[in-house]
């Protein structure tokens, strides 16, 4: 979005459409990493809370079907000069990558809310919903255009079930941390422990696609992607140092009960969840522009 602003003559409906892009990514795997919480950690869960995230799940559903649609249809109206109801183009659209992505996307967030409408006798459903969701992203974008395709992929795919997972669990780590007390606290603690080994899966498989995509310093230096690439990582730094003075200050002191501790907890986590929409900003740039660069 920003990219486009910057352009010498920026275009409204492009800006627009970068926006709605990122609005299309945050909802989708929010409501994929909600769905993940739920089925690792809804029964540590105070049963408000439970109700709490099941709407707020729902929520990211409804919006990011809307968003993905209304997405495509930027992309229309960009391919037809501003007619979107191109039946033509609309055609060629839904036949297209970004087309298909977002309908197997629609899949997915279909399966997360009807699971989630329902409970927990449909978890086969669910998964099967977050994996869509995850896996619809391996059908545009860089990953299609470079090899090995298969490496790139699965890496895409693992990539983004982690960041689903940590994105999707912030909202309710911050309201278990408002309740406080020891149950808040083991929730927590245990949230901490699963994350660590996730987060080095989502650092294992960004390297691979970053290197692979990539390739050199030359290209990370020169393009647009690169210096996209390089503010994601800067912005994924913070958030790891989020996570170090969670785990090694905060949350020790909210299972010490310390005074106000639940309340500090979840500020750090409510500045670490705008951290965490810039980098899905930084992530929506890469996809406007070429790793090898304009040319």
């Amino acid at each position: 979005m920003i990219l486009e602003v910057l352009r010498p003559e920026p275009e409204l409906l492009r800006a627009t459409a970068a926006a709605l892009r990122i609005a299309y990514y945050v909802a989708s795997l929010r409501a994929a990493g909600l769905a993940i919480f739920s089925l690792g950690f809804g029964s540590l869960q105070d049963p408000q809370d439970v109700a709490a995230c099941r709407q707020a799940t729902l929520g990211m559903v409804v919006i990011g079907l809307a968003a993905s649609g209304a997405w495509l249809t930027s992309q229309v109206a960009l391919a037809s000069d501003g007619d979107v109801l191109d039946v033509e183009i609309w055609g060629v659209m839904l036949t297209s990558r970004p087309g298909v992505s977002v309908l197997i996307t629609w899949a997915g967030l279909l399966a997360i809310g009807i699971a989630t409408w329902i409970g927990r006798s449909t978890i086969v459903l669910g998964v099967a919903g977050i994996l869509t969701v995850a896996g619809s992203f391996t059908a545009v974008g860089h990953t299609t255009q470079h090899q090995p395709r298969a490496l790139l992929a699965a890496a895409l795919i693992l990539h983004l079930l982690a960041v689903s997972f940590w994105a999707g669990s912030l909202w309710p780590l911050a309201l278990a941390a408002k309740r406080g007390g020891p149950t808040a606290a083991r929730l927590i603690e245990g949230w901490a422990r699963a994350a660590a080994r996730i987060v080095g899966a989502l650092l294992l498989a960004g390297s691979i696609l970053a290197w692979l995509l990539v390739g050199s310093v030359e290209v990370l230096a020169t393009t647009a992607y690169g210096w996209a690439l390089m503010i994601k990582v800067a912005l994924v730094g913070v958030l790891l140092g989020f996570a170090a003075w969670h785990k090694l200050w905060l949350t020790p002191a909210l299972a010490a009960n310390a005074p106000g501790s639940g309340t500090r907890l979840a500020a750090s986590i409510g500045w670490e969840t705008v951290v965490m929409i810039l980098v899905f900003w930084a992530v929506a740039e890469m996809t406007s522009t070429s790793p090898q660069g304009e040319g």
